[in-house]
């Protein structure tokens, strides 16, 4: 009983240990898609034309922040909703992780060129396939994670195993559409980002109606075969 407990109590600790790294990378890189903004010069009481003229400068890179911190946070929300059903981990889980919270860190430097080089198409394709490996990533370790419920309690239901699997992939999805829009048109590639929330929202209300009926399936179910 006592090694049961111990073993238990080393895969919580493990889990947890990876989970506030994460947190710290997701913080760090929310942080530093800021800190690349430019600030003005001191100027020794500035007009209100050279006021102006500066804030109409930062609508770009303002617009290239915002852009970055939506990706980041809706990574770090799939990243708390796959942790809530992890149980355990491995060095295989671990790894796949690491490479995951690797090229989460390499956004604000993507990022960072978009904003120095704004009318660049290659540099926005660099963009969008960084945020397209990164969920790939995370997806390779959901599937991993879930496959024969590896790293996750065997009474998770298929449902929510399915309906993750699908969230998982809607941004590397997107950013795959965004290449295809930055070879079109680059100007388009920034306001084409300002739609990513739909599908999630979408997905989220057609999988949420979905689990509730699941559960209320399997309630319904014990209700009328009580347990012997």
């Amino acid at each position: 009983m006592n090694e049961a407990q111990d073993n238990n109590y080393a895969h919580k600790e493990s889990i947890a240990r990876l989970g506030r790294i994460a947190d710290i990378i997701f913080a760090l890189a929310m942080a530093q898609c800021f800190l690349v903004l430019d600030f003005p010069e001191k100027l020794q009481q500035p007009t209100d034309t050279e006021i102006v003229k500066f804030l109409l400068a930062q609508i770009k890179p303002l617009s290239s922040y915002a852009i970055a911190f939506v990706i980041v946070g809706f990574y770090w929300l799939d990243n708390i909703r796959q942790f809530s059903y992890y149980k355990k981990t491995d060095d295989i889980h671990i790894s796949l992780y690491l490479l995951y919270l690797m090229g989460m860190f390499l956004i604000p430097y993507s990022d960072t060129l978009v904003i120095y080089f704004p009318e660049n198409a290659i540099v926005k394709i660099c963009f969008s396939v960084n945020t397209t490996l990164i969920g790939l990533v995370s997806f390779m370790n959901w599937t991993y994670a879930t496959y024969q419920y590896r790293l996750i309690a065997h009474d998770l239901n298929s449902a929510t195993i399915i309906s993750t699997r699908w969230r998982i992939l809607i941004e590397p999805v997107f950013s795959l559409l965004t290449i295809g829009v930055a070879i079109i048109n680059q100007a388009w590639w920034d306001y084409v980002w300002f739609l990513l929330p739909i599908p999630y929202f979408w997905t989220e209300r057609m999988f949420g109606k979905s689990n509730v009926a699941h559960k209320y399936s399997g309630y319904r179910s014990d209700e009328v075969h009580p347990q012997s």
